[in-house]
């Protein structure tokens, strides 16, 4: 079989990304601070120190009764109930500070309450149930570092480390442009040959998903006039553009030229299945509208962070119109862009080995990605993988077979026929069961 000419996915985006940022793009957002309750899924773009130590002082771990180990020395190996006098312990509640000269913890449970003292039971080693000073953490010590997406007990543990605010980057803003006569928003009544547009809802949503602010245009007529000043206007706001379908070679496809006419296009065409119609382009406009007076440089920013006055430079990807094809696309070029503006990597990128479910032949000029379940496999201890991969049927536009898969199976070029039991590599998808 003939090497497919057209550029792998890797070299492709590697491409695509060397011809945006030699036209000028940036690759870079600005930063803002938001209150640590607000964090999650955000990306920081600084490190993050603790203020200060955790815990603050030496405390309780355990309620009970704090006292000093050293005065009651012969308690730490007595089996034996044990008398304490009243003015010896001190009670105490899980947290609270550890009086000073005292230096070891009983619990509740171990303590009965009598005239003028207490009785303990069991032993007693010096510094049992305390939290030491910076037992957790000191101050100063790195926690977070930077380009970390955020998660629960990430927000968790800056705000013990004395955090209020963090510095992250700008959510990345997104702009989807659907583009099809026959194209209809979803929820409208359909006529004979016209379609509903579900690719931006999936789109919308993943990207979502990854960070960014949706931006999604109403459904853009087959006239390369009316896309090209739609894609104009969009990207005075936007990082990243989707134009949905348009972008194959047919009579009504028009994304390769609007693209070469309003910026550039990089990439036409990529030896991936499904997805390989994909273009990689810019687009690149004045950011002042007409009308209004040309900003001087430095004379403020926009919402994307980039100087007054400047040309905008934005990424630009044509999607296919089929919807596995638009999903795959997403997970090679838009996921890693929103990640990469972020200052972060993309999420979820896990890999996950499992057990072939069947006999399976894909195209060894192409890199596949095939949806897969997975299940449990069953049968030997020791023959492998305890996850079982079963593909689905091909066909790029059965969006159905995306909502029933599990994981993604990206088949690398040069590799094509695998026999049953086989073990394999699969992307688990982020929300499957």
């Amino acid at each position: 079989m003939c090497p497919d000419p057209r550029p792998s996915p890797q070299e492709a985006y590697a491409r695509w990304i060397g011809a945006c940022a030699s036209a000028g793009w940036p690759c870079a957002l600005a930063t803002e601070q938001v209150p640590v309750a607000e964090g999650l899924g955000r990306v920081t773009a600084a490190q993050v120190r603790a203020r200060w130590a955790v815990p603050r002082s030496a405390c309780a771990a355990m309620d009970g009764i704090a006292l000093a180990a050293r005065s009651v020395a012969d308690l730490a190996a007595a089996p034996g109930p044990r008398r304490l006098e009243g003015s010896s312990f001190t009670w105490v509640d899980t947290g609270d500070p550890i009086p000073a000269g005292m230096d070891t913890v009983v619990e509740r449970e171990r303590v009965e309450l009598g005239p003028g003292g207490a009785t303990i039971t069991g032993p007693v080693p010096p510094g049992m149930h305390v939290r030491a000073e910076g037992e957790d953490f000191p101050a100063g010590q790195l926690l977070i570092p930077a380009g970390h997406r955020l998660r629960p007990v990430d927000l968790a543990v800056a705000a013990a480390a004395g955090h209020a605010a963090l510095d992250v980057a700008r959510r990345p803003v997104v702009v989807i442009i659907p583009t099809g006569d026959e194209v209809r928003p979803a929820g409208a009544a359909l006529g004979p040959g016209e379609v509903t547009d579900s690719n931006s809802v999936m789109l919308a949503s993943r990207a979502s998903q990854s960070g960014a602010e949706i931006v999604v245009s109403a459904v853009q007529p087959d006239r390369a006039d009316v896309i090209a000043a739609t894609l104009r206007d969009v990207a005075l706001a936007a990082d990243l553009v989707l134009v949905i379908a348009g972008s194959s070679a047919g009579r009504r496809d028009h994304t390769a030229g609007v693209l070469a006419q309003v910026g550039g296009l990089a990439v036409r065409g990529v030896a991936v299945r499904p997805g390989h119609p994909v273009l990689l382009g810019h687009a690149a406009v004045e950011r002042e509208r007409p009308g209004r007076e040309r900003a001087e440089p430095g004379a403020g920013r926009d919402r994307t962070g980039r100087p007054g006055g400047a040309a905008a430079v934005v990424p630009v990807i044509g999607v296919p119109g089929y919807p596995l094809a638009a999903a795959v696309i997403f997970e090679l070029f838009a996921a890693p862009v929103i990640a990469a503006l972020q200052g972060g990597t993309p999420p979820g990128q896990t890999v996950q080995w499992a057990r072939l479910a069947c006999d399976w032949t894909s195209s060894a000029d192409v890199e596949d990605w095939v949806p897969v379940s997975l299940a449990p496999a069953g049968g030997e201890p020791n023959a492998g993988p305890a996850v079982l991969a079963t593909p689905g049927r091909r066909g790029a536009a059965a969006i159905s077979r995306l909502m029933r898969a599990d994981a993604w199976w990206p088949i690398p070029i040069g590799q094509a026929k695998f026999v049953r039991g086989e073990h394999i590599a699969v992307h688990p998808i982020r929300g499957a069961p």
